[in-house]
């Protein structure tokens, strides 16, 4: 297994937790997240903070993996992100996702999303 799977794997596992504190504690300090809509956001602290709005707006979010491949700097993981807006069953959704994250010094220094986000717009209307 990659030491850039297991990083990914692990970041993963924070979101799964909804604990941001701990998704930070696996990125860079100069981390980069690029959402489904080339929206860039920067730096440790500023994901934190965004991961923590985040589970409050979808408190059951979580990433389903399928299929991990190793890439050069990082990796490459394919599956499934699921959750409810504010927790309401009614308003729940599932879809593909795509992600590739870099790794660098054991953290992860990019984390690029690919997803229709059609679904979680709609159940938050």
């Amino acid at each position: 297994m990659s030491e850039s799977i297991e990083l990914v794997r692990k970041t993963i596992a924070a979101i799964n937790r909804r604990d941001a504190a701990a998704v930070a504690a696996t990125l860079a300090p100069d981390v980069v997240f690029v959402d489904s809509h080339g929206k860039r956001f920067e730096g440790r602290d500023s994901l934190m903070l965004g991961w923590r709005n985040y589970f409050a707006t979808f408190p059951d979010y979580k990433i389903e993996i399928d299929k991990e491949q190793p890439a050069v700097g990082g990796a490459l993981v394919l599956g499934y992100a699921s959750a409810s807006y504010h927790g309401r069953a009614d308003r729940a959704w599932r879809i593909p996702i795509a992600i590739r994250a870099e790794t660098k010094d054991e953290l992860v220094s990019l984390w690029h999303v690919f997803a229709d986000t059609h679904l979680p717009y709609e159940s938050m209307r």
